[in-house]
């Protein structure tokens, strides 16, 4: 199999996992809501705040786990990490704090 067929199916892997990440993270906070306010909530900041927990996840693990293979695939530096974590962190609470 050629590297570009490789590269193909790891952006096929890298979209099934988007999807799935995504979703369950969606379900588990409109549930926290739900249980906490008694109703379905707008949870509009928490979708970037999700992008940017799936971003670290996949920069910082699920890179490694893939079929392909590069020289140029580095974990995020600490700072990055922590500094995407805090903002995806702040995204996610913030339709908690204020609800509307």
């Amino acid at each position: 199999m050629g590297r570009m067929a490789v590269f193909c199916i790891e952006i096929v892997r890298l979209i099934v996992l988007l999807v799935l990440t995504l979703l369950l993270l969606i379900a588990v906070e409109q549930w926290l809501f739900t249980m906490l306010y008694g109703r379905e909530g707008n949870l509009y900041t928490a979708v970037p705040g999700n992008l940017l927990v799936f971003i670290v996840m996949y920069r910082n693990h699920w890179q490694f786990k893939g079929w392909y293979r590069s020289e140029q695939n580095l974990k995020l530096k600490p700072g990055w990490t922590r500094g995407l974590s805090m903002a995806a962190l702040l995204l996610i609470a913030l339709p908690f704090a204020v609800p509307v």
